[in-house]
């Protein structure tokens, strides 16, 4: 056979075709590197959005301390709440913007990490993530659209209708207890939302765990709160929507319905906006790591192998084995007789 040069392209001894595919070193040599840094940076900026809207709405609620104040006390029954209007429309605009950039990037993330694939020079086997387990964050993608749909549609377009933002809506709620029909929907599309953005963290998640073990990040791939933010803010998104649904009976003499209905109210735009900076900023570190995803493929290495132990070689004038099988004893000096005797 004739040897193979380094840039033969045809094996100069058959003419087959010679395909040499380098080995990659580094996270930006695997297949689909682009696409996952691209879900990467969007995921990223999604995130820097949502918190951004986490800490405007605490800002609201800190603007809103005192006349809930007045509110709760009895000395003031309407309280104006045109200060926070203009801070309620940055916090939905960026909520709105923020999971629209994170929806994408769990539907790259996804398309990415399907082309996450190589040869396993040991096995011979091809190495890649289960198609099953790449289409978990575009799933959690197509759940986060879902989202924003519901959300724009019970945020934007009803209080259009009703030329009343949320807030007042809820307002008017607390200090009247009549919910006008319009109100129901919007606290059953809010619900349905909810519901939407848990399915979405939890489809992460299992995206997170099910990772074949050869799939490694030099940016480990720290535990994210998303899920855990996501279930407590089903519950209290619950708390605050079953009064206006009817689920729950309300009075406004101040009874125990008045105070649970404010004090979810208060939990959902004091510490669920608290929990979810956190929560996103677990989830910034993530997409960090999720851009870096690589393949630690085992590389075949040639060992010697070891001689066989060669068994020592028997000395020509080796007596031979004495035979006791005839008589069960030594021959005496009479039978030796004529016989070379080795020393």
């Amino acid at each position: 056979m004739k040897p193979i040069g380094p840039d033969d392209s045809v094996c100069p001894s058959c003419n087959a075709l010679l395909v040499v595919e380098r080995k990659p070193t580094r996270p930006d040599e695997e297949k689909g590197w682009t696409l996952r840094h691209l879900a990467s940076i969007m995921g990223r900026a999604g995130c820097v959005l949502a918190i951004a809207q986490c800490v405007t709405v605490l800002i609201g609620a800190a603007v809103l301390f005192g006349p809930a104040i007045a509110f709760l006390s009895g000395t003031n029954r309407n309280p104006d709440l045109s200060p926070v209007a203009t801070l309620v429309t940055v916090a939905g605009t960026l909520d709105l913007i923020g999971l629209g950039l994170l929806a994408p990037a769990l539907i790259v993330l996804g398309a990415g990490a399907m082309l996450l694939r190589r040869r396993d020079p040991f096995t011979d086997e091809e190495v890649l993530i289960p198609p099953s387990t790449a289409g978990l964050p575009m799933a959690s993608g197509l759940l986060v659209i879902l989202w924003i749909l519901l959300t724009a549609v019970w945020r934007v377009v009803y209080p259009a209708e009703a030329a009343k933002s949320p807030a007042v809506m809820l307002t008017d709620f607390a200090i009247t207890g009549t919910a006008p029909a319009l109100l129901g929907v919007m606290m059953a599309l809010w619900i349905v939302a909810a519901i939407a953005l848990l399915a979405a963290s939890v489809c992460l998640r299992l995206f997170v765990r099910r990772l074949p073990s050869k799939v490694f990040s030099p940016r480990p791939l720290k535990p994210s709160s998303w899920l855990d933010f996501t279930i407590f803010n089903l519950v209290i998104t619950i708390g605050v929507a079953a009064f206006p649904l009817g689920w729950v009976g309300y009075d406004t003499v101040g009874g125990p319905a008045q105070i649970a209905f404010l004090t979810f109210l208060a939990t959902k735009i004091t510490v669920i906006p608290l929990i979810g900076a956190f929560a996103y900023w677990s989830l910034l570190t993530r997409f960090d790591a999720f851009g870096k995803l690589a393949l630690l493929v085992p590389v075949m290495k040639a060992t010697p192998q070891e001689a066989p132990a060669e068994s020592p070689a028997t000395p020509v004038d080796a007596p031979a084995p004495t035979d006791y099988s005839v008589g069960g004893f030594p021959a005496d000096d009479d039978d030796m007789a004529g016989i070379n005797r080795v020393k």
